[in-house]
């Protein structure tokens, strides 16, 4: 990537002992262990670029754009939900709250 990168989210990733994480910044997450080597050749790829990225308990990642809202496996990067909104909102935090 050229120039400046936004990023969104480090999530430890579940079952790996907090030696793997999902970096996700701009409209892609990548996966690595600790040391910054890659662990999975699986790329997450958001359908549109997300304002706010957050993790969820159910082993979801969640990304807020302009148009939608996507769940993601953290496993595995593949798209399990998407939900349509009309109103773009820039949030400063987006996060679960009682499993919700």
């Amino acid at each position: 990537i050229q120039g400046t990168i936004r990023p969104h989210a480090i999530i430890i990733l579940p079952n790996t002992g907090g030696m793997e994480l999902l970096l996700t910044y701009e409209d892609e997450g990548i996966y690595i262990d600790i040391y910054g080597h890659f662990t999975k050749e699986t790329v997450l790829q958001w359908g549109e670029m997300p304002a706010s990225v957050a993790y969820l308990q159910s082993n979801q990642v969640m990304g807020w754009g302009e148009k939608a809202i996507e769940l993601r496996s953290v496993e595995t990067g593949n798209l399990e939900g998407v939900f349509m909104h009309k109103k773009a909102q820039k949030l400063k935090f987006l996060c679960e709250r009682n499993d919700k």
